[in-house]
């Protein structure tokens, strides 16, 4: 308590002490007995820790033979936050030493003999700074190889058949910078690209989805061609395509555009010119649902999640959303409804959800639903918990607080540092319990707690990775940006200690909510001047890339200089609340 009434000293905010005496919002331990954890060192390399920290999210995973592979993200905290604003100061809390932006692959034996080996490194002036999807896929119905997709200035797929050896598959084909999604269907190899050198909600930017039966030996082609005769917008999907899956023997795929979040299907097992149904819109009626990171397949029906308006939704948490599509194309509300923000309204569904649960399971902070997966007839949801972050954001501001004070003036940033302070200060109060979320459902509506704490690792905040190998075992990836990732494997699903998720989940978080949403509502209220800091200098560019001047690469207005005003995420979500509400 001291600590909070020097912050009531300084900043005269009296409002966290209003907080009842005992709310509590402690669960106990997680599940740690029913998990195996397969990294000794955090981010793998037990010989240099530096590197190893590096390796902060396990960003991808699959499996071939004897042992599992991840593709690792490189930096992600550090480098989103340098993309948003440029020569920022970065906390000591998640700078490494030493930084080394370069990917690697890294492989474990299964039976657990060998320990964790890199088997890749992406070379120096590659630009790669991760693997976002890895699949495996078999050519011709003959044997395996893994395909990996590189996040990097332009996307690049690499390959390997035995493990070992990666290589480059030539192509120069592919637009975009990265994949969320890849998937394999009919003897087809389908990719999903992303073009983040500009903004990825741009209503004008078209989906990228290529196909190969090969891409060693068949190039790439155009599943979506805008440029073909005939082409009809209205019966094919628009929109960056943020995922992707296979249901119903139909590939489904989620969209962002300036409709928020669209799910479209091919209308035959293969899809084609012209021949896509449009299954759900405008965000599940939820209006700031902008991105869909995960889909799953569990009972008959397709699960998709809604994540909000980026970067926003990290600095203002807002839950995610969840709905499922049955094969008639009827999609019901399962999570969410309910925002604990009240400024975002559900338009379509009411307050009403299959689970009762609100958005982010009754958490705020559950920002994602990073990963939707089945496993022995059961259904697994884990989160991204962006609790973590509050102090990530406080010790930035403290650690660029004499430019802040330049750019929007001493009062407004001694208001953001109390603000992050006062949120910081209430977390640890009620003894939040910091760390991804993991769901369970043996119904697909009614759901139970398996992790709440990040496998009891606060600095966990994501569970990045679910992934069911060929020998049927659950594997788990964690996103880490303080230590480095995680591994582990789920040895004992029957004896898990399992908690309801009534309406009692999370409800001691409820009750402080009003204080958090005052909170709140003050950076909503100030973010004219907040977003003078975020857009200052801000080219659009891939994560840990060099910007991207006046277009994206290839464009015909690349490298020409300034052209036209540039926009980040935040100018443009503010552009439209003046145009909407005339302030």
């Amino acid at each position: 308590m001291p600590f909070i009434w020097f912050f009531v000293a300084i900043y005269g905010d009296a409002n966290i002490l209003l907080l009842e005496e005992g709310v509590n919002i402690s669960e106990g331990r997680d599940n740690m007995s029913a998990f195996e954890k397969l990294t000794p060192t955090n981010g793998f390399d037990i010989n240099n820790l530096n590197n190893a920290r590096q390796n902060n999210y396990a960003w991808s995973m699959s499996d071939l033979g004897d042992y599992i592979y991840v593709g690792t993200g490189r930096n992600i905290l550090v480098n989103v936050i340098q993309s948003i604003v440029q020569n920022v100061q970065i906390p000591a809390l998640i700078r490494p030493e030493t930084i080394d932006n370069l990917a690697e692959i890294w492989r474990y034996k299964k039976d657990g003999v060998l320990p964790w080996e890199r088997v890749y490194k992406a070379p120096d002036g590659s630009g790669i700074v991760g693997f976002r999807f890895m699949i495996r896929h078999m050519p011709f119905g003959g044997s395996p190889g893994l395909y990996a997709a590189a996040y990097g200035e332009r996307v690049q797929i690499l390959k390997t058949t035995n493990g070992v050896d990666w290589f480059m598959l030539p192509d120069t084909f592919l637009q975009g910078t990265s994949s969320r999604a890849m998937l394999t269907h009919r003897g087809k190899l389908y990719v999903a690209t992303i073009d983040e050198t500009e903004d990825v909600v741009d209503p004008g930017e078209a989906p990228l989805l290529y196909s190969s039966r090969d891409p060693e030996f068949y190039p790439w082609e155009p599943v979506i061609d805008s440029s073909v005769p005939g082409f009809d917008p209205a019966s094919n999907p628009r929109g960056a395509i943020t995922n992707m899956a296979v249901f119903n023997n139909r590939i489904y795929i989620a969209t962002s555009d300036s409709d928020r979040i669209q799910v479209w299907r091919t209308n035959r097992p293969e899809p084609a010119l012209n021949d896509w149904t449009l299954v759900v819109e405008n965000g599940f009626g939820v209006p700031p649902n902008r991105y869909t990171l995960s889909m799953g397949v569990f009972n008959n029906y397709l699960y998709v999640g809604g994540t909000k308006q980026l970067p926003l939704a990290w600095l203002i948490p807002m839950g995610c959303d969840i709905i499922r599509i049955d094969a008639d194309d009827n999609w019901q509300l399962v999570v969410g409804g309910n925002p604990l923000t009240p400024f975002i309204p559900s338009e379509e569904q009411g307050n009403g959800s299959l689970s009762g649960l609100g958005s982010g399971f009754n958490n705020l902070f559950n920002v994602y639903a990073w990963q939707i997966q089945e496993y022995n007839g059961r259904l697994f949801i884990s989160t991204f918990d962006d609790s973590s972050n509050m102090e990530v954001i406080l010790t930035t501001l403290l650690a660029n607080r004499a430019a802040l004070e330049q750019l929007i003036g001493s009062a407004i940033t001694n208001l953001l540092i109390g603000i992050y302070m006062a949120v910081v200060a209430i977390l640890r109060q009620i003894n939040y319990p910091i760390g991804f979320d993991l769901y369970m459902s043996e119904d697909g509506v009614n759901f139970q707690s398996v992790v709440l704490r990040g496998l009891n690792n606060p600095n966990n905040y994501g569970g990045r990775i679910l992934y069911v190998d060929s020998d049927n075992r659950l594997f788990l990836g964690t996103a880490n940006p303080f230590q480095g990732c995680e591994v582990w494997e789920l040895s004992d699903i029957e004896n898990l200690d399992l908690r309801p998720c009534d309406d009692k989940h999370y409800e001691n978080l409820w009750k402080v909510w009003g204080t958090l949403d005052e909170k709140y509502s003050v950076i909503n209220q100030n973010m004219p001047a907040i977003q003078k800091f975020m857009s200052k200098n801000n080219f659009y560019r891939p994560i840990g890339g060099r910007p991207f001047i006046g277009g994206r690469p290839g464009s015909n207005n690349q490298n020409k200089g300034f052209t036209g005003p540039r926009h980040s995420v935040v100018d443009l979500w503010l552009a439209k609340e003046i145009r909407k509400n005339k302030v």
